[in-house]
């Protein structure tokens, strides 16, 4: 018993796994193509909202390149340096951070208690992501996520975003946040559980 609540506290440690960082960026990029509004909203970004400031410049090239050392690191097997995950965590809190607001002020009228659990939980996430990356504790792993992770998450992952985006056609911000809650809380639900159980994985798939 001692050693499964252990293992529980090691594993409930707040942190980013290789594979959430990839299913955001999937997401995110999923949506970018087919919702005009939040490739507007990037794209003003660059051009600073209209004034040109340089501080939305950055935070545009930012988000930009967490996005990508975010898809291209679960396909590559190398330690991440640290001024990669301080970028790859950057840009998860203000996609995370905007997400939630735009849910937040759309579920205002329909009170939906299963969105206010979703973004609930993506909130905490990022508050306790900024602390971390406040005291320089990046908490993204460095495992290295297996062929088979990427493959079987990502295939939920389209299913999800086939459902609410497609099928529900919900917003970009709320599908986001739904696919952010997947990929943060379901997929440490199954890390937990392999590395509880010592399940293994085929060399093949790894």
């Amino acid at each position: 018993m001692r050693e499964f609540w252990n293992s529980l506290a090691q594993q409930t440690k707040p942190r980013f796994h290789e594979i959430s960082t990839y299913l955001i960026a999937l997401s995110f990029c999923w949506l970018f193509l087919f919702h005009p509004d939040l490739r507007q909203g990037y794209y003003l970004l660059f051009t600073g909202f209209e004034t040109m400031s340089p501080f939305f410049l950055v935070l545009g090239l930012i988000v930009t390149a967490g996005l990508l050392l975010s898809l291209i690191h679960a396909f590559i097997k190398r330690k991440k340096l640290a001024f990669e995950k301080a970028i790859m965590g950057w840009s998860i809190l203000g996609i995370s951070s905007v997400a939630s607001f735009l849910v937040g002020t759309e579920m205002l009228p329909s009170r939906s208690s299963i969105m206010t659990i979703i973004v609930t939980w993506n909130i905490l996430m990022s508050i306790v992501l900024l602390m971390q990356m406040g005291s320089q504790k990046y908490e993204i792993s460095d495992d290295e996520a297996s062929f088979a992770e990427v493959i079987v998450t990502t295939v939920i992952l389209v299913v999800i975003l086939l459902v609410s985006d497609l099928y529900l056609c919900l917003s970009w911000a709320m599908t986001l946040s739904i696919c952010i809650f997947y990929s943060t809380l379901i997929v440490f639900t199954t890390t937990w559980v392999i590395h509880y159980f010592d399940l293994q994985i085929p060399d093949l798939l790894k």
